[in-house]
């Protein structure tokens, strides 16, 4: 069982009947800092990247895990919030994507506002957004729609928000398509009972995949299967120790309509937030994209954020004939941890943010 930590829960209404619920590792007294805010993925809650903590002061950082919508205590969704999802309509699902950015960069700033965090100097000081897994569609979202937020919250979230990164983002999130023949977690997806289904997607998604090589960007050097020698990440705790970071519940409800939008509206948002010219000189124009990946993560994520690399340089087959590169992109192909370093490895993870932060 992880050690107990001494942070409480705390929140910050961002809306009339929304509040955002979080974890952060405090202040760092008598320093210029910068905030890590993350974004968590898939069933996970914020508390997954407590092991962070403890080490934040000492890198100079502060950490902030948010509990998404859904995620009990933060504010559950009404119905009227998932209209757009049900709807199964491409403005259904923009417009929730739009909403949950609005709220997130509304978040940043009122947090920034009422700890009086360091301003933004370069990568110093200010925030970065990390968003993990499904978290990094929200992230992207973020950039995305820059252009829906109020004056007020953009002229303050430029003062602050210096980089997003993006921590195992899944390539349907961004519009690559799966590798040829790729049917490795059907097994999971067509499994009825959600309990089982969430128990057989976190044992595949945290298992350990030895790749021959992650950097070449060959499918032939990556890892599909996870090993069977390996246990995967989490799996010394109880079931009940499990329960504290998960939501089964939300995973099968308000996550999987996320996971259903349609792949064409992905790739309007990340077109949004890297290849359209125009919102990119307007909005933010400084602002750093990041992407990372874990050097044992699934191998079908480090895959696909190869071939997203390679987009840049013509964007225009996936993302439509007006998309170019427009804001400040890099990669970096981590070589070490799965999917779940930052909970096996807290120390090694927070050099793999730094490291991707400066790049």
């Amino acid at each position: 069982m992880p050690t107990p930590m001494q942070h409480e829960l705390e929140s910050l209404t961002i809306s009339d009947g929304v509040s955002y619920y979080y974890f952060d590792s405090g202040d760092v007294p008598g320093k210029t800092y910068t905030t890590l805010v993350f974004v968590p993925g898939l069933g996970f809650n914020g508390g997954v990247f407590r092991k962070l903590f403890p080490l934040a002061a000492a890198h100079r950082l502060r950490i902030v895990s948010l509990y998404r919508r859904d995620y009990n205590p933060t504010t559950s969704f009404l119905d009227a919030d998932l209209a757009g999802l049900v709807s199964r309509t491409v403005e259904g699902q923009e417009s929730f994507l739009r909403t949950q950015a609005v709220d997130i960069a509304t978040f940043l700033v009122n947090f920034a506002r009422k700890q009086h965090i360091p301003l933004a100097e370069g990568t110093s000081g200010g925030i970065a957004l990390v968003g993990w897994s499904l978290g990094s569609l929200h992230a992207h979202a973020v950039v995305a729609h820059l252009d829906a937020l109020p004056p007020s919250v953009l002229s303050d979230l430029e003062r602050y928000l210096h980089t997003v990164v993006c921590h195992d983002i899944d390539g349907v999130f961004i519009g690559i398509p799966k590798p040829p023949g790729f049917r490795v977690n059907v097994e999971f997806w067509s499994e009825t009972d959600v309990e089982k289904r969430f128990k057989l997607f976190h044992e595949w998604v945290a298992g350990h995949f030895p790749h021959k090589n992650v950097t070449l960007g060959s499918i032939d050097d990556l890892e599909l299967y996870k090993s069977p020698d390996k246990a995967h990440s989490m799996n010394e705790l109880s079931p009940q120790e499990f329960a504290a970071f998960t939501s089964t519940k939300t995973f099968g409800t308000s996550d999987a309509l996320i996971l259903s939008i349609q792949v064409d509206v992905f790739k309007a948002t990340t077109r949004r937030a890297i290849f359209d010219t125009t919102l990119a000189e307007r909005f933010m124009p400084n602002l750093r994209v990041r992407y990372m990946c874990g050097g044992a993560s699934p191998g079908v994520i480090v895959w696909a954020l190869h071939e997203f690399r390679k987009c840049l340089a013509d964007p225009k087959p996936i993302y439509g004939p007006d998309a170019e590169k427009a804001r400040d992109v890099k990669f970096k192909f981590q070589t070490e941890g799965n999917h779940f370093i930052f909970w096996d490895e807290p120390e090694v993870a927070i050099e793999q943010y730094i490291a991707t932060i400066n790049l």
